[in-house]
């Protein structure tokens, strides 16, 4: 299975974040247990920076995961996103301004994922050979 990098990306987010808070642990008590900074934690869970294997397996250390489980978590992620399935619902007791924000940000992932398949698939092989 060949994986596009934008999808797997959203996918590495939300099983951090999922994982983060089911295990109660805030960005910086996450950083303190994996020697990993607050603010690369932040940029994963936002989308920005994509970790290593050497993070990856710190991380899932600390959410007293294996490596393996991250991965399955991932991969079960994948498919949901590349084919726009519904990752979760917006429990119907947030507030107002919350709930604004959470569909907010969905209709702005939609979008920039629309955007990106729009564009020309990348070209196989190394370009600068």
């Amino acid at each position: 299975m060949e994986y596009k990098d934008h999808i797997l990306t959203e996918a590495i987010r939300l099983v951090f974040i999922e994982y983060r808070r089911k295990c109660g642990l805030t960005q910086n008590r996450l950083s303190i247990l994996t020697n990993l900074t607050r603010q690369f934690i932040s940029q994963v869970e936002q989308g920005k920076k994509t970790p290593s294997v050497n993070s990856l397996s710190a991380i899932a250390s600390a959410y007293n995961k294996s490596l393996s489980e991250l991965f399955f978590e991932i991969d079960r992620f994948y498919p949901l996103i590349e084919n726009n399935g519904p990752l979760f619902q917006i429990p119907p007791n947030i507030a107002a301004e919350t709930r604004e924000k959470m569909n907010e940000y969905i209709n702005n992932a939609k979008k920039h994922k629309d955007s990106s398949s729009s564009k020309a698939p990348p070209t196989q092989g190394n370009p600068r050979q």
